[in-house]
């Protein structure tokens, strides 16, 4: 069964194929047209979508005139697993979809999931299969933008990683405190969870993915496409369960 996901990001809109577990293929949605013409080149029988950025009505409508059955996720979906998050409403459906993933690409382990993208947000699910929350910071392009806008005099580097820790110029203290400080934030927080439950799987997918793994000491697991992933294990728990 060939299978459409859409992952509707703050920065950029992914769209990829699958032929049931298989990522047949990938691209990046710019514009309407460019969904309309990825439908008609990859024929999909149906279609998923989740969204925490803006367009999720316009590109809907692209597959809903394609005749394609569309899963638009929220948190009232369903969900193979248990979520015990207070506030589900409130909850980003690309979180839930990495989790998705995880489930689905390591079924009997302690499971982090690491998404380095806009925010980088945390979110945990046991062995157990239950969904218990995370958390969430800014991404490394935020910090930067921050330290810019909110002073006078500080300047807006240009994203690369310093060779030192030590900043010798504003430019790479600046670097320096926003990527070593990240790398550090997401180890520390890998050992945090690892105390509290002991060995555990970690998963790292988002923009600045590449960016961020050979910083980080645990073995982890990444996948840039993680969310998509997940959204295609949703939808296809929704048409396996008839």
């Amino acid at each position: 069964m060939i299978t459409l996901a859409i992952d509707i990001g703050n920065t950029r809109t992914k769209a990829a194929v699958f032929n049931q577990n298989e990522l047949m293929v990938e691209e990046y949605i710019y514009h309407p047209d460019d969904l309309h013409l990825f439908i008609q080149t990859q024929q999909p029988k149906h279609a998923v979508m989740c969204a925490v950025g803006d367009g999720a009505d316009l590109l809907a409508q692209v597959i809903l005139n394609h005749q394609i059955p569309l899963l638009r996720v929220t948190y009232k979906t369903e969900f193979p697993f248990v979520v015990q998050y207070k506030t589900p409403q409130t909850l980003g459906m690309d979180r839930i979809s990495g989790i998705a993933a995880a489930q689905f690409l390591f079924p009997h382990k302690n499971c982090l999931v690491i998404d380095a993208g806009t925010c980088i947000t945390y979110d945990f699910l046991s062995k157990d299969h239950l969904y218990s929350g995370g958390s969430i910071s800014p991404g490394l392009q935020m910090r930067l933008r921050a330290m810019h806008e909110f002073t006078i005099k500080l300047p807006y580097p240009e994203l690369i990683w310093p060779d030192n820790f030590e900043g010798q110029s504003t430019n790479d203290a600046l670097l320096s405190g926003v990527c070593f400080g990240v790398a550090d934030e997401i180890n520390g927080k890998i050992e945090r969870y690892t105390q509290r439950y002991g060995t555990l799987q970690v998963l790292l997918c988002g923009g600045n993915t590449a960016m961020l793994a050979k910083h980080i000491k645990n073995n982890i697991f990444a996948v840039p496409s993680l969310v998509l992933v997940g959204l295609n294990q949703i939808l296809l728990f929704h048409v396996n369960k008839g």
